[in-house]
């Protein structure tokens, strides 16, 4: 990316640092704060487990820099509030990480939806499928399914939309024995209904054995429109066999490689012009509506939206 370098790096994994730190010809940094405190780092960019995302966000900004990070955010809308209002006072951009909205094969979806190419839309289907299952130790600290994954599915679908829902119904059920002992799920569905007539539904799995599993369909009156998985290669085998494709990815950090670096692209581009294309209401509201699906999934009744 023409005109952005890599100042420095800071993991506790010092291995891993290293290695990056040798290939890409940059610094270490033993610290976050070490790393915030230099005169040449203009933004920082937060990749780090859940769980310290709020409080490196805040040093950050504290220090002066614009920061990209991935989400959640904070473990509720007081954190996520307290960080915004931070940014603000600082003059300083904060980009929380959707990067499903910068992935080519999505955004061309949302551009169509948005023409009128499939006409007034009335069912939207969001499918996420993990892969591979992720590590025990991830998963006690990533602030559960809904805020984990879940979140990404909702954003998307405001993304896509421009709609929130009026009611929001889910269910869910465990197949890891492992994950249920930690009180999380591994299977849910999300339905949502909206004040336009539009009907969603959002289903997710932690573990696809085939791959990383993303899909969006989009219906309306007009017709239909699919975002369908990606292949490494689009080639197809036609023997007796049968017709043989290649598999899909097989997880995000390829599947997303192009989104990743759009998105990093549009933070470099909100640094420039002091707006940020994911707001505190994009992030609070996509929050608010993953606090709904939880909480109707631990009472078993659906909940009526208010997002005010």
């Amino acid at each position: 990316i023409p005109n952005v370098e890599l100042a420095c790096v800071v993991d506790v994994d010092s291995a891993k640092a290293n290695s990056v730190a040798s290939e890409m010809g940059c610094d270490i940094a033993a610290t976050v704060e070490a790393a915030v405190s230099r005169d040449d780092v203009d933004a920082t960019i937060i990749a780090t487990p859940t769980g310290e995302h709020f409080s490196q966000i805040k040093a950050s900004l504290e220090a002066g820099k614009e920061v990209l990070t991935e989400k959640p955010l904070g473990q509720g809308l007081e954190e996520i509030e307290d960080c915004f209002e931070l940014a603000k006072a600082r003059g300083k951009i904060l980009f929380v990480g959707f990067n499903r909205r910068f992935d080519p094969t999505f955004a061309s979806l949302k551009r169509q939806v948005s023409e009128g190419a499939v006409g007034q839309l009335q069912m939207i289907k969001v499918t996420s499928r993990d892969s591979p299952l992720p590590s025990l130790d991830y998963l006690k600290t990533s602030h559960g399914i809904y805020h984990d994954c879940i979140v990404h599915d909702v954003d998307m679908l405001r993304f896509i939309t421009g709609q929130d829902p009026v009611e929001v119904y889910s269910i869910g059920s465990n197949f890891v024995p492992e994950i249920r002992e930690i009180d999380d799920l591994d299977n849910v569905l999300v339905s949502l209904r909206y004040g336009s007539g539009l009907l969603a539904t959002i289903d997710v799995n932690r573990k696809a054995t085939y791959g990383y599993d993303q899909r969006i369909e989009a219906f309306g009156t007009k017709g239909m429109i699919q975002a369908e998985n990606r292949a490494p290669d689009s080639t197809m085998l036609a023997n007796a066999g049968g017709m043989n494709r290649p598999p899909i990815e097989f997880s995000f950090p390829t599947r997303y490689r192009d989104a990743y670096r759009v998105e990093l692209e549009a933070f470099c581009k909100a640094v420039h012009t002091r707006e940020s294309p994911i707001s505190y209401d994009d992030v609070r509201r996509s929050f608010v509506l993953c606090e709904l699906a939880e909480r109707s999934q631990k009472e078993g009744l659906p909940k009526l939206v208010n997002l005010e």
